[in-house]
């Protein structure tokens, strides 16, 4: 018998943790499972991207705390074996939920970013720790993206090592060359190119990749993909290091690969991360990374002199000064590339996936 699997997602916007479980949609062994895709609203960037045989639901919920009883229907009604959710609002609201539901099934959760840093960001942080500290215990397994965020867990939240596993984020290597040459993207000529790719909030710390680009010269050019609430706030940061010249906010890329491919450097300024999938799709494309060492797992993928250089958070001027080194440093743009297919490749993390899922 088939095991089935009920993936929970809030939506299908533009983030790594939608894109991952995409991947896992497309590649499982369908063979032995039967995935089914649980969405709080049928929406998002990357709709158009689920597998035609996979089953939908949609709960038409606006929030994870406004449907409750749909999610407990739902799990009832399913009688999955497994119920694995990912993104922290909703891992949060299945480990409340927990005690409630069938003791049959088993319950996954996969963390998807350093939670004692997004939790500072909360509304209510005392709250979000007391949460994680009490009930997340109620799952069978939470699987973090770096080995950095599973000890963040035991260390802060006092999670058991023993309920643990760390799976780093596939990359579908082929998949992704496809893309890139699918579209030629519009990229200034005779500059260094620099891209940053993510929402234009806090978290991806694009105020201080500015800072960075207005202590280079016109030989660098910045294009950001993305969008979010931050995009006023760049304009005017844009207007005030006059760097209107320098720097494209291109808004978001349905395929942003073609921009990766023809990029001379992918600069990553997050002030904290999960694992960035962007680091490992530029690196996919043989294309190096500049990056902040925060808190997270960048560090445990971005290897110096090899797929880039990692700075120390959260020097500016240091972040200006790898960018000038890397845009003239002989990287081998194929051993990154062949590096990158085989640590993240498809089918060794997706067989990691199959293990934990039965």
């Amino acid at each position: 018998r088939k095991k089935r699997i009920l993936f929970f997602l809030p939506l299908l916007n533009g983030g790594g943790a939608e894109r991952v479980v995409l991947t896992l949609l497309q590649h499982i062994d369908r063979t032995r499972f039967e995935p089914v895709l649980v969405l709080l609203k049928k929406e998002g960037h990357y709709i158009d991207q689920i597998p035609e045989n996979t089953e939908v639901i949609d709960l038409q919920a606006s929030q994870a705390r406004k449907a409750l009883w749909k999610i407990i229907k739902i799990i009832h009604t399913q009688k999955p074996d497994t119920v694995f959710t990912t993104l922290s609002h909703l891992n949060l609201i299945i480990a409340i939920l927990r005690p409630f539901l069938s003791r049959k099934v088993t319950f996954i959760a996969r963390e998807s970013n350093t939670v004692s840093v997004r939790n500072r960001r909360e509304k209510y942080p005392r709250l979000f720790d007391w949460l994680y500290r009490h009930v997340y215990q109620n799952f069978d397994l939470i699987v973090t993206q770096a080995e950095f965020m599973k000890n963040d867990l035991i260390q802060n939240y006092g999670i058991a090592p023993e309920k643990m596993v760390v799976i780093y984020n596939p990359v579908d290597a082929e998949a992704v060359m496809k893309q890139s040459e699918a579209a030629k993207a519009d990229l200034p000529q005779g500059v260094c190119n620099l891209l940053a790719v993510g929402k234009l909030g806090y978290q991806k710390g694009f105020d201080l990749l500015l800072q960075s680009i207005s202590k280079l010269d016109e030989r660098y050019h910045l294009t950001i993909l993305g969008e979010g609430t931050d995009r006023q706030k760049l304009q005017q940061l844009i207007a005030r290091y006059r760097l209107h010249k320098r720097v494209t906010l291109a808004g978001f890329a349905q395929n942003p690969y073609t921009f990766m491919k023809q990029a001379d450097l992918l600069v990553l300024s997050s002030r904290f991360e999960g694992l960035p999938n962007v680091v490992l799709e530029a690196n996919a494309l043989g294309t190096p990374v500049v990056a902040f060492d925060a808190p997270g797992g960048t560090g445990e993928i971005v290897h110096e002199n090899k797929n880039g250089f990692l700075v120390t958070p959260f020097d500016t001027e240091a972040f200006a000064r790898a960018i000038e080194k890397a845009c003239g440093y002989p990287f081998d743009h194929e051993a990154i590339q062949r590096d990158t297919a085989k640590e993240f490749g498809i089918d060794k993390i997706i067989k990691s996936y199959e293990k934990i899922l039965g």
